[in-house]
């Protein structure tokens, strides 16, 4: 165990001096700040205009809206508010994704292709050790970026005036295992294939392309049900037991996943 710690750790240290990481990273934030800030401020201008139009049409011409105006600006601002939230977390999850598979598809695969891994197979490190230390640690980064991620969804919330769906507190939790599904096949892929394509047919992979009519959908993974989107523009609510048994579904694939990464590579030249 502490050998597989120790992988992990330094595995951590290899991707935070990645200058291409960091940046995919940085930019991903960016983009979901810059987004956020777009969508609060088109919310202020909208709430205005509303406000505007609204006094031109009343009858008395007076400043103060009617309690029916008020009603229909209070609609208007909460399925304004739905969008952008759900907007806003579409970024946040792309993002992440695309941050997830460059970390799983080259953690293993790039090691080999540049040869690193033969120092690493010299110390008493088995290969089991190494590929799980190796997707430990991009779950490390992957659980910073979830948390991040967190707070950016809270603190969009706080500053844009935005009450929060019920369904999206339970966004950063969904989008971390539904990024652990993507790497851990990416990791997979990336044993047989380049790591780039490996990351495009781990992101194409879902059952999200077939319909429930075609086998395929149950045989492919399923990412679409992480996606808190259609419950946040509904309003909808995930309950406890939703969220336990989409953990369970994202536990056992990527488990299934990590034990044929481990068949390929023990059986894998890399020496």
């Amino acid at each position: 165990m502490p050998t597989l710690l120790l992988v992990a750790a330094d595995s951590v240290r290899s991707l935070l001096h990645q200058r291409l990481l960091l940046g995919l990273m940085l930019a991903s934030l960016a983009v979901t700040a810059i987004f956020s800030t777009l969508l609060i401020k088109e919310r202020a201008a909208r709430r205005q205009q509303f406000t505007a139009e609204a006094v031109a049409n009343s009858p008395t011409g007076a400043a103060k809206l009617s309690k029916e105006d008020q009603q229909k600006l209070a609609e208007q601002m909460g399925q304004m508010a739905s969008i952008f939230e759900a907007g806003f977390y579409q970024v946040a999850s792309f993002g992440g994704s695309l941050v997830a598979l460059f970390i799983f598809s080259t953690a293993v695969a790039t090691e080999i292709r540049r040869g690193t891994i033969r120092i690493t197979m010299t110390k008493p490190v088995s290969r089991s050790q190494y590929l799980l230390g190796k997707y430990l640690g991009g779950v490390a980064v992957m659980a910073g970026y979830a948390l991040i991620s967190g707070a950016a969804i809270a603190l969009f919330g706080k500053f844009g005036g935005v009450q929060l769906s019920p369904a999206i507190k339970y966004a950063p939790w969904l989008m971390f295992c539904r990024q652990l599904m993507l790497g851990s096949l990416a990791m997979l892929l990336s044993l047989y294939l380049h790591p780039f394509l490996g990351a495009v047919l781990a992101f194409l992979a879902g059952n999200g392309l077939y319909s429930p009519h075609d086998p395929l959908f149950y045989i492919f993974p399923s990412y679409s049900v992480f996606n808190v989107f259609g419950q946040v523009l509904q309003g909808t609510l995930l309950n406890g037991k939703d969220i336990v048994l989409l953990t369970l579904y994202a536990g056992d694939f990527v488990i299934v996943m990590l034990l044929l990464a481990l068949w390929r590579f023990r059986t894998k030249e890399i020496v």
